[in-house]
């Protein structure tokens, strides 16, 4: 009986070892994979993660110096660039037939630009333009000017 408890110590013992074994190999592997993950500087995790992110603001701040002024450039191009567009055909006159005519209003940002009206008669058609400064007309507008007119500059 001797005999039987000591082979059973043998494969306890053996199998303790194959374990500890094991378990020390998974402890040596996972300590070189976090040196390999975090670098081999010897700083702790919290350094690393500020150096990392001192680093990353000041190639933002370099990138913001580099893009500010070209944001203003195209800050000053877009207010008066055209930004609203409106689009309307309508039939002026009840002796003429379809909706020929039309109207285009082309505004900036300050509601500065231009209306085209086109007049499509039996005689002939007709081109007129009227500049807006500010949303305010400087010559008298028709019924279907005005209303285009404001109805673009209430949507934007």
């Amino acid at each position: 009986m001797n005999v039987f408890l000591s082979y059973q110590f043998i494969v306890l013992f053996l199998l303790l070892m194959a374990a500890s074994a094991t378990g020390g190999w998974f402890l040596f592997d996972m300590r070189k994979k976090i040196k390999r993950f975090f670098g081999e500087t010897g700083m702790s995790i919290e350094e690393n993660n500020a150096k990392d992110l001192m680093r990353r603001t000041a190639r933002l701040e370099a990138k913001f110096e580099e893009l500010d002024p070209r944001i203003d450039i195209l800050e000053k191009v877009a207010t008066t660039s055209i930004q609203k567009i409106s689009f309307i055909r309508f039939n002026p006159f009840q002796d003429t037939g379809g909706d020929n005519s039309f109207i285009l209003v082309l505004l900036d940002r300050t509601n500065t630009g231009i209306i085209l009206s086109s007049l499509y008669t039996r005689e002939g058609i007709r081109l007129y333009a009227k500049s807006i400064e500010a949303g305010k007309p400087k010559y008298v507008l028709s019924t279907e000017e005005k209303k285009v007119l404001e109805d673009i500059m209430h949507k934007q």
